[in-house]
């Protein structure tokens, strides 16, 4: 997997001047962002530094093949003008290494799919930082604040607290207008996107009730996918009525966990 994002970061157009001695590689600019969520320090990479000064080594250099480890402002200098579909074919090309070594099958259900997680995600925001991609949010204090935020997908199994990140969707005002971006509007685009390179999964959306209708359901299926959403019934009046009043049984099901006793209710 390090090696997927090796060849994404070698494959970067890099804008820096040229014929200039380049010390850090964008490469490892990218291997340093990822290793703080790796490796759970939030300030990684002058971690390492410090670290090398000491031991004349650092884990990043052992572990994840960094050969010059840039401190945090020069790998947020190095990263800021990359667009984040850059990094799309590490997040494609990972569920096939995962195949390969046989690791997928551990997240099949549901007649050998896999369930795919997708959910909104805050990563940056800011009262005077901002760009033409923001979105904004105005509190009832009169505050506005600027932010970024993507849809963010996962490969995911009941019961399993591993997870396999697959290509996110920026959400960002893409028509320039004053109308705001929201997930289903980055979900449809995700699925024009990446619908053949998640087809021969098979996957089954997992979504919540802002998922939960007809030209969007329609869609999933047009592209290959199942889905399981949630329907909320003051949302969806009309649905809740039709299913109140449908001839489906009521159907309960009891199931220890090991603490407790759980009992699943559902119709069908």
């Amino acid at each position: 997997m390090l090696k997927n994002l090796e060849t994404a970061g070698n494959g970067l157009t890099d804008n820096r001047r040229e014929g200039f001695r380049l010390k850090y590689r964008l490469t490892d600019a990218f291997k340093c962002a990822l290793s703080v969520f790796f490796f759970r320090h939030p300030s990684m990479p002058d971690f390492q530094l410090k670290m090398k000064d000491k031991f004349k080594r650092s884990n990043l250099e052992t572990m994840t093949g960094v050969k010059e480890i840039p401190g945090n402002v020069r790998t947020t200098a190095l990263l800021d003008g990359i667009g984040p579909e850059s990094a799309n074919s590490v997040f494609n090309e990972n569920p096939h290494t995962v195949d390969a070594w046989g690791s997928l099958n551990d997240f099949r259900c549901l007649d050998g799919g896999v369930l795919m997680a997708p959910d909104g995600v805050w990563y940056f925001s800011s009262q005077q930082v901002h760009c033409d991609y923001c979105l904004h949010k105005t509190t009832k204090d009169g505050v506005t604040a600027c932010f970024h935020s993507a849809l963010a997908a996962t490969i995911v199994r009941p019961g399993k607290t591993a997870v396999l990140p697959v290509a996110p969707e920026m959400i960002i005002n893409t028509d320039g207008g004053e109308k705001q971006g929201c997930e289903p509007n980055a979900a449809k685009r995700r699925l024009k996107k990446h619908a053949d390179e998640y087809k021969r999964l098979p996957a089954a959306l997992l979504g919540n009730d802002l998922f939960s209708n007809y030209p969007f359901c329609k869609e999933v299926l047009e592209h290959g996918y199942s889905f399981i959403f949630t329907c909320k019934e003051d949302s969806r009046p009309r649905l809740t009525e039709t299913v109140k009043n449908s001839y489906l049984k009521e159907i309960s099901r009891r199931e220890w966990n090991g603490r407790h006793r759980l009992t699943y209710t559902y119709t069908g």
